[in-house]
């Protein structure tokens, strides 16, 4: 069988003084058959937009920390502020990341773990070699081990439903609450994942929760359930549940969690119109999402409620399903909701609530609810 050869996005130093550096690394990675791309600021678009879809598509992350600024006070060095912003995503999308960093730089709060740096001395890169190779090795070792896992689908968790209700009481707030019931299927099951995101430049715009709680409502005796937020910015909030000890196969825990935050959403059909007439906007289309659930495990049964405020009169609501990170329609699985009556809208006296409830949700499917929000002339006959 041929070698597989992997991505690896290198984030480094564009400084002329430390290409020699850049080469050296380019050729060692090359060397263990792991490819490495690195953001051409020439291209097209958003910078961090670029960034982020050259992690996504890549297998891993390198860094190259080389010395940039003396800490003042300190004998430690910082290195670029965008490698340090290119680890943070690539943790972010749980893109594997390997730093090699050179003696006396200092990075603080995006590696915990020190098996996944290599100090490296520039002048002398001969005598760090056996440690450098030994690094890459391991790496390689990983990427392989982590491609094997999913290439025979093997997954460590299942989630027996997903329960989430959305409120959205005003124009400013949505509430989400959430209740999970879940098995490992492995031993040794450390966290599982939840994460948010938002997808437009409209300014202002934030997923960072006002307010956030966790609750474990069973869990195995002597087992701690918490949680620990890893990014937490405008448009990211990655969060995971820790399970202290870890769990064993066939163990099961149930959790709920609740978040307060800002509405991102268009209230009105003419702000949603003016974000895309200005290109901020995640859409081209004049909708807004009540929903959107990536099954990024399996999962036995999604159910999704998102209400509106009192006298709110949506319009034009519908399910979607879109495959993978391409987004590719999905129409046999809208096909199935639809034929099957999974989706639902009604208004209960004059606040309108739609349900998606899908048996069996597809592993790698993302599901969607949108609708049209009123004009600004509805609201004020709904007073």
């Amino acid at each position: 069988m041929a070698r597989i050869i992997f991505k690896a996005f290198l984030s480094y130093s564009f400084a002329s003084e430390d290409e020699e550096i850049t080469d050296f690394f380019k050729k060692f990675v090359r060397s263990f058959d792991i490819e490495t791309r690195s953001y051409d600021y020439q291209e097209i678009g958003k910078i961090s937009d670029k960034v982020k879809e050259n992690i996504i598509n890549a297998d891993c992350m390198i860094a190259i920390a080389t010395k940039k600024k003396k800490i003042e006070g300190t004998e430690f060095w910082s290195c670029s502020d965008w490698i340090q912003h290119e680890i943070t995503l690539a943790n972010a999308f749980g893109r594997p990341v390997a730093i090699f960093i050179e003696d006396g730089v200092k990075i603080d709060g995006f590696v915990s773990m020190t098996e996944r740096w290599q100090i490296f001395d520039r002048g002398s890169l001969v005598k760090d070699i056996d440690k450098i190779a030994s690094f890459l090795f391991n790496l390689r070792e990983h990427l392989e081990t982590t491609y094997q896992a999913e290439s025979l689908h093997l997954p460590v968790l299942i989630r027996h439903y997903v329960h989430v209700n959305e409120d959205m009481p005003s124009k400013e707030l949505v509430t989400t609450r959430c209740e999970v019931l879940m098995e490992s299927l492995i031993d040794q099951l450390e966290a599982t994942h939840h994460s948010m995101e938002v997808e437009e430049t409209t300014p202002n715009m934030s997923v960072k929760p006002q307010s956030f709680d966790l609750v474990c409502k069973e869990a195995p005796s002597g087992t701690t359930v918490r949680h620990d937020i890893i990014q937490n910015t405008d448009y990211k909030f990655l969060w995971k549940v820790i399970f202290d000890p870890p769990l064993k196969k066939g163990q099961k825990v149930k959790y709920a969690f609740k978040s307060v935050r800002t509405n991102c959403r268009p209230y009105t059909y003419e702000e949603l119109m003016e974000r895309i007439d200005k290109g901020t906007y995640e859409y081209k289309v004049p909708v807004c999402e009540a929903c959107e659930w990536h099954i990024s495990y399996p999962t036995a049964e999604l159910t999704f409620v998102s209400e509106f405020p009192e006298a709110y009169e949506i319009n034009k609501f519908y399910p979607d399903v879109e495959i993978g990170k391409a987004r590719l329609p999905s129409e046999n699985e809208v096909r199935r909701i639809k034929e099957g009556n999974l989706f639902t809208a009604e208004e209960i006296f004059d606040k309108w609530v739609l349900t998606l409830k899908v048996p069996r949700p597809l592993l790698d499917h993302t599901y969607y609810m949108f609708y049209v929000p009123p004009r600004t002339e509805e609201l004020k006959r709904g007073k």
